[in-house]
Formats: structure tokens, C-alpha cells, sequence
């Protein structure tokens, strides 16, 4: 993690914010609804006890690496919206597997990376300064490049293609203001 991350939330505050970070993505993750489609991005909303949550989602077109595919579940790039107004344009990645501990993600577009931190099977930017770098990065790119070790130490290297990512997270405004 980098300074400006552990100086925006203290020590004690860590187990909380990771817990809210995991019950949104159970939230996201149960039964959401797929609005509307732009190329390769999806929109989804769900309505959960805890308010609306909103997001694009895109899988990848190629997955390398020395691994067995039949060990890895479902990889996906989420940029979400709530619930609440306070948790917007998070961004984040589900491997499909477990993080190997305490590892980095790379984010890379058009040869740019940036680091994502890992826990258990989510990696997230630093914070919500990263989180609107990344998202005009995606807007101006054509491939995003994933690269994470998983907890038996493989090597993933996941693309995705951006297209229709700027039309999708319009959409996403517009629907989950």
C-alpha cells in the first residue's frame, strides 16, 4: 500500500472499511439486474437492503498464464456505484482465484501500470484518486492489461478490451447519479 492510502485510513479503521469492501461485493454479486449492453461493457443494477448498487462489468478476451484453467472461477472488471452516494466509481477486479498475500495487481493501459492491493480474491486501487485516474485512462485506452499471482504463486495475465467502456460508464452516470 502506498502513503497516501494508509494516511486516509487509520490502522483501527482497516478491518472495517475491508469488511464494508466485502459485504458490497456479496451485494453486487447477488442477482443483479443487466440493464443495458455497450460492446464489450455491461450495466447492472441491484437493489439491495443497503440501497442501490450500479456497475459496468467486462470480461476478458484472453487469459494467459502457466495455470490450470479448470481451477479458475469467474474474472471480471467492475467500476461501481454505491449504495450510497459516498462509494462511486470504485474501481475493482475479481481474479477468478485467490490472491497470493499481501501481493500487488497490475492495472496497466497503453503501457501506464498502476498498482491495485489484494484481498482475497478482490484487487482495488489505492483510493479514490486512483479510481478517476484509472477511469479517464479506460475511457482514452483500447486494452487493459491485469496481471496478478494467485496464492499457488501462477502468474495471471488477463486482457480486456475497453470498447464501449466510455458509452457504459455514461450509462452507469446517468442511471446510479
Amino acid at each position: 500500500m502506498t502513503a497516501h492510502r494508509n494516511s486516509s485510513i487509520s490502522f483501527f479503521l482497516l478491518p472495517l472499511f475491508f469488511g464494508f469492501l466485502i459485504s458490497l461485493s456479496l451485494e453486487v454479486m447477488a442477482e443483479p439486474k443487466k440493464l443495458e449492453e455497450f460492446k464489450d461493457w455491461s450495466v447492472y443494477k441491484n437493489d439491495t437492503e443497503a440501497g442501490r448498487v450500479c456497475f459496468i462489468s467486462s470480461e476478458p478476451k484472453k487469459l494467459r498464464g502457466e495455470y490450470d484453467r479448470s481451477n479458475r472461477g469467474e474474472t471480471r472488471v467492475f467500476i461501481s456505484h454505491g449504495p450510497g452516494k459516498s462509494e462511486r466509481d470504485v474501481v475493482s477486479v475479481i481474479a477468478g482465484y485467490r490472491y497470493l498475500n499481501q501481493s500487488i495487481v497490475t492495472f496497466e493501459i497503453d503501457k501506464r501500470r498502476t498498482p491495485l492491493f489484494t484481498m482475497e480474491n478482490r484487487a482495488w486501487s489505492q483510493g479514490p484518486e486512483d479510481d478517476q485516474k484509472l477511469i479517464v485512462a479506460m475511457k482514452r485506452g483500447a486494452k487493459l492489461i491485469i496481471t496478478g499471482t494467485s496464492s499457488r504463486n501462477n502468474k495471471t495475465i488477463d486482457e480486456y478490451s475497453l470498447s464501449g467502456f466510455t458509452k457504459a460508464k455514461a450509462f452507469l452516470d446517468q442511471m446510479c447519479p
